[in-house]
């Protein structure tokens, strides 16, 4: 293993403020546009794959709660089977980086044989899903990722984010001050957040990370629009450490995936910034197990030891909405010290014939991906 700064994915991970700052910026009149043009929108599908799914279920909840319409987030492949009913009234976001993403695109073809509204949100313009999408949110500022996403997925989310606060604003489901505040927060107290996080976590996450190294199977809890936050984590381990890994709500926890967590086991809770009653009994639940537990947000659980570690209390200034963006940082910073422990590249697995999974994955070469 080389040097560790070489690598792309721990660069990228500290571009994520800059990538957040600039993308709201940037985009912030199209977003305006669109949530004007398609204000009486009855149903939004919101489509990805990867950590664009993981995404779309915060996003679904946003549209839901903020701007009072259905939303569903889908998997692409799920959506292409399932072929939910679209219409003029329906609003279907495609979320791919590259554009190409295989079955993103067959969701697209659907989408315009029926009429549904198609509002693509990637990194190139000449990509069939930003030349052939109704509407697209060009996503260029947030500049092209060479390994795993993390840049383009806390930078996606805060777009979605602020569309559903725009969305809801115009269609008078909060209050012009409950949305203008949260357009501040997404564009400026989020990225200064994300600062913060870089500033204040990173060597406890690191001075934390061999207690975690040799876990049996890594256990991402998250509920709410933080239960995306932990499905995120969860990839990266799997992308940067290979390890196994779990994710699931603090209600699931509770009644079933709590009785498999043993002492060799590390159990990550992040807080949802609604409620921490459930998340606080998951982490007192863990520590009778003698699992590890590291906890991300507003979890207070005694005090730090080995085996427990809290970081990011502060997260809890913010809404639910920030704090899930926040988070993922903060857990994609913890996979980071993880493969460098591990000595594993977090770029790409040395055993598995990447190239070839990209040409089943894509509809043609990504660029950035040196394979």
């Amino acid at each position: 293993m080389g040097d560790w700064n070489e690598y792309y994915f721990p660069q990228e991970v500290l571009e994520q403020a800059d990538a957040v700052r600039n993308s709201m910026a940037e985009l912030e009149g199209e977003i305006e546009k669109l949530a004007e043009k398609y204000r009486d929108v009855q149903k939004v599908y919101i489509v990805g794959s990867g950590d664009c799914y993981f995404i779309s279920l915060a996003a679904a909840e946003a549209f839901r709660k903020l701007a009072g319409t259905e939303a569903y987030g889908y998997e692409a492949y799920d959506f292409f089977l399932e072929k939910p009913k679209t219409d003029g009234n329906t609003m279907v976001i495609l979320f791919s980086s590259s554009g190409k993403s295989l079955y993103v695109l067959k969701s697209l073809e659907y989408v315009k044989e029926n009429g549904g509204i198609a509002i693509g949100v990637t990194n190139h313009q000449d990509s069939p899903l930003g030349r052939d999408s109704s509407e697209v949110l060009l996503t260029t500022s947030i500049g092209v990722s060479r390994t795993f996403p993390t840049k383009t997925t806390t930078s996606a989310l805060a777009l979605m984010y602020q569309l559903a606060a725009v969305l809801a604003d115009k269609r008078g489901t909060v209050d012009g001050k409950t949305a203008a505040h949260l357009k501040k927060e997404l564009m400026i107290q989020v990225p200064e957040m994300i600062e913060r996080i870089y500033k204040e976590e990173r060597e406890l996450l690191r001075q934390g990370a061999q207690a975690f190294l040799e876990a049996r199977c890594y256990t991402y809890v998250g509920s709410g629009p933080s239960r995306s936050a932990a499905m995120v984590g969860a990839a990266k381990i799997v992308e940067t450490s290979r390890g196994h890994v779990t994710f699931c709500n603090a209600e699931e926890y509770m009644h079933l995936h709590g009785f498999s967590v043993k002492s060799s086991d590390a159990v990550i809770i992040i807080a949802n910034n609604r409620s921490n009653h459930r998340e606080i009994q998951v982490a007192e639940y863990a520590k009778d197990q003698r699992a590890r537990v590291l906890a991300v947000g507003d979890v207070p659980c005694g005090k730090a030891s080995e085996n427990f570690i809290s970081v990011a209390p502060y997260l809890k200034e913010l809404t639910e909405w920030g704090s899930s963006i926040c988070a993922m940082v903060v857990v994609q910073l913890f996979a980071c010290e993880l493969s460098r422990l591990s000595y594993k590249d977090p770029d790409a697995p040395h055993d598995v014939n990447l190239k070839k999974v990209i040409d089943l994955l894509y509809t043609g070469p990504v660029a950035g991906w040196n394979v």
